[in-house]
């Protein structure tokens, strides 16, 4: 078995304000990750930190790009053990767009069609948590009925196995030793729930090496 990570966050930029206010979620981002360093972040959103309508397929890396200038991004990161062949197959999918990055933009429409509960399905266009879903869906790790075109960040705690082990600053997650913190199963629960979490119910240990 091998493990992925989803991670769930909130910038504070004036577009995350204004799908926070919309939206009705602690959290408004979706990522995914092949490790659990968090050393790279695939996700859709700005490519330019200064012009957010240049936005497509983007790698993040905790402490640049946007989560340096917004430095107290929180963040919920949810770890999932997978099959070897599912893990092969995500890696594929992700470097699928990798290769032709270009072609890829953000899917400012598919947006207002997610807010409007109308599936909606383009190629070339992504918001960040439909690009999660897809490229779960084609790895044959997307276990919710729903469609991945009206996938938002709020659903992803609800994958089967999917388990909480980190909230707080994203940019803090590095700093505690490249691991993930203890949980108790009652913030679990919590954060299954949708509620936002206190940083009261973490353990303040690192995990034993494994």
């Amino acid at each position: 078995m091998r493990e992925i990570y989803i991670v769930l966050s909130q910038t504070g930029t004036r577009f995350s304000r204004m799908l926070h206010f919309v939206n009705r979620a602690p959290y408004n981002h979706a990522s995914i990750a092949l490790d659990g360093g968090l050393s790279e972040l695939y996700s859709f959103g700005r490519q330019c930190l200064w012009l957010p309508i240049a936005s497509g397929f983007v790698r993040e890396h905790p402490g640049q790009g946007i989560f340096r200038r917004y430095e107290d991004t929180g963040c919920a990161v949810y770890r999932m053990p997978v099959p070897e062949e599912g893990y092969r197959r995500l890696r594929e999918a992700i470097r699928g767009f990798e290769e032709q990055e270009w072609i890829y933009r953000y899917n400012f429409v598919g947006l207002v069609a997610i807010l409007a509960g109308i599936p909606l399905r383009r190629p070339r266009h992504f918001v960040c948590s439909q690009f999660v879903a897809c490229v779960l869906q084609r790895s044959g790790l997307w276990g919710l009925e729903k469609d991945p075109s009206l996938a938002r960040p709020q659903d992803f705690p609800r994958l089967p196995g999917l388990e909480l082990v980190y909230q707080g600053r994203l940019n803090d997650y590095r700093r505690a030793g490249w691991h993930p913190l203890a949980t108790t199963s009652a913030t679990v629960q919590e954060a299954k729930a949708g509620a936002p979490l206190s940083l009261g119910g973490w353990k303040n240990r690192l995990p034993k090496p494994r």
